[in-house]
């Protein structure tokens, strides 16, 4: 992996790191689930995704106010580091789902972070651990 892509990472972890306890929220006003069998976590109070991966497709389902949102004319990345090995890859919008080909299944453990901006230029990330 180059150092580039190593520090790119690393600059991603810490800048979610540092701002997680501001996507705390209250479960009771905004009580998000996981509706495909994936793995759930809200942003920015009342925005939430869930993370779907299968053996060669990674999606992740965007919603507001648990409706689901489009996200046509974004741009957004999936850094996946799995083991020693870190991968970026690009995501595809498709209405309110980000998607994106995998090479191999994800191992448990893998983390994996989104990162990107929605049409209207706001700034969006998430973290998830493959369970």
């Amino acid at each position: 992996m180059n150092s580039a892509l190593r520090i790119l990472v690393a600059v991603i972890c810490a800048i979610g790191l540092s701002i997680s306890q501001g996507f705390a929220h209250d479960e009771k006003a905004t009580p998000g689930t996981a509706k495909h069998g994936g793995q759930y976590t809200v942003y920015d109070v009342h925005h939430g995704i869930e993370m779907v991966a299968t053996d060669s497709k990674l999606v992740f389902h965007m919603t507001e106010d648990l409706e689901p949102i489009d996200m046509t004319g974004g741009t957004f990345k999936v850094f996946i580091q799995a083991d020693t090995e870190t991968e970026a890859l690009t995501l595809k919008p498709e209405g309110s789902m980000l998607t994106t080909e995998l090479s191999s299944p994800l191992p448990k453990g893998a983390k994996i972070a989104l990162s990107g901006k929605d049409a209207d230029g706001h700034s969006l990330q998430a973290r998830f651990v493959k369970e």
